[in-house]
């Protein structure tokens, strides 16, 4: 029994490790010192990252308080996953002891005090990179610049409007826009302030079309937003739909050239369908085909895609600009006794497209082709311009969905 007794006294003073004599305190000490640095230094560039990203994609500032908390993320879960897989974060010192929670005490201090400094580092180094002003709407000297009149407030509409041509902004976005204040330059004119507000929300609140009316006492007397168009629908010809299959085309096609699609066997292969290689990722590949193809595929068959011999299509490409611009397609129908009749088409603002007159189309016309009562123009341009040259004249309807296109 006495045996026993000093051999449980001797593994429990081999456990605390400090305990013992002072070449073993030094060491342990110096490895509590060492694991400090590192972890603070590893908070530390993981809070520099973070900050020079933000500003280098938003042109603002990341909070201090995000950049701290997810540069500390990186030594806390590292120092949780050595816990779990070895039950200690420090040499031989059990999880539950002082010393333990004096260390790790240390290394949320050590990586609060780094990562706030990296934190600053990295929005001072991706301002220098991309060359990014610096501007502190606070304090003392912002007051004073205020007071001296050389900023202007501009102040938002209390009623968003959606814009013609373009996805619907979620409705908590226009709420949070609704009468909100804006601090610009005030030697700037009204059209400037327009372009300046315009592009402040596309950038700030993630907003893919702006139409900003400033009024001559500098508030924003009319806007309307829309949202981003994604998506491959719009891009779509008249009865085609997109179909994913399973299949890798030629390593020569790219998109928008135009395939064949086979069955994957040797003994049986067969032509599926013809088509429009749209995407391709992986082994999975989208084509656009005719609507009447698209029951042609079986579910889970590989079939073999091959390059057809015409020569590949710039649609795509001209189909991508538009989807990125800023213009829009308009339908507008022109009733009898519209003062847009018997006018030419080189009148209407924007691009017109196409007519549909008595079931025929006429695409592309000339300038000089004459507007008749019933026809239906498809007209190109932004959705300023077309409002401000379509909308005006009383005798004008602008059609609402389906006609109206992105």
């Amino acid at each position: 029994m006495p045996l026993t007794i000093a051999a449980v006294g001797t593994e429990t003073v081999l456990q605390t490790g400090v305990e013992l004599g002072g070449s073993t305190r030094i060491e342990w000490t110096r490895t509590a010192l060492l694991g400090l640095l590192s972890y603070g230094l590893l908070a530390g560039i993981g809070a520099l990252v973070l900050a020079f990203g933000y500003r280098a994609l938003t042109v603002r500032q990341l909070p201090t308080g995000p950049a701290v908390l997810l540069g500390l993320a990186l030594p806390t879960g590292w120092l949780t996953s050595e816990a779990v897989r070895h039950g200690t974060v420090l040499a031989d010192s059990p999880l539950i002891h002082y010393t333990t929670g004096s260390y790790l005490l240390g290394v949320l201090f050590a990586g609060t005090i780094v990562a706030a400094g990296g934190h600053r580092l990295g929005d001072h180094l991706a301002c220098g990179t991309y060359g990014i002003t610096r501007v502190d709407a606070s304090g003392p000297v912002a007051d004073l610049i205020r007071a001296a009149g050389l900023s202007a407030v501009v102040t938002l509409p209390e009623s968003i409007d959606d814009a013609e041509g373009y996805p619907a902004v979620d409705e908590a976005v226009k709420r949070d826009l609704e009468g909100r204040l804006f601090r610009l330059p005030s030697q700037l004119s009204v059209p400037e302030l327009e372009s300046r507000v315009e592009r402040r929300l596309e950038t700030d609140f993630d907003v893919g079309y702006v139409d900003a009316v400033v009024a001559d006492d500098g508030n924003v007397g009319a806007l309307s937003v829309g949202g981003r168009r994604t998506g491959i629908s719009p891009t779509l010809g008249p009865a085609q739909v997109a179909v994913a299959i399973s299949g890798d085309p030629s390593p020569r096609a790219s998109t928008g050239d135009p395939v064949e699609i086979w069955t994957d066997s040797d003994a049986s292969s067969r032509l599926v369908a013809t088509g429009m290689l749209r995407a391709c990722v992986g082994s999975v590949t989208t084509i656009a085909v005719d609507a009447d193809d698209a029951d042609a595929f079986e579910p889970g068959e590989q079939y073999r895609l091959t390059t057809r011999p015409e020569a590949g299509s710039d649609a795509h490409a001209l189909i991508s600009a538009i989807q990125n611009g800023d213009e829009t397609v308009t339908a507008t129908r022109i009733e009898a006794d519209s003062p847009l009749e018997n006018e030419f088409v080189g009148w209407i603002p924007g691009t017109v497209l196409v007519i549909e007159r008595d079931g025929d189309v006429l695409s592309l016309p000339a300038d000089n082709e004459p507007i008749e009562a019933g026809d239906t123009l498809y007209v190109f341009g932004t959705p300023e311009t077309l409002t401000a040259g379509l909308e005006s004249p009383s005798g004008v309807e602008i059609s609402d969905s389906p006609e109206t296109r992105e």
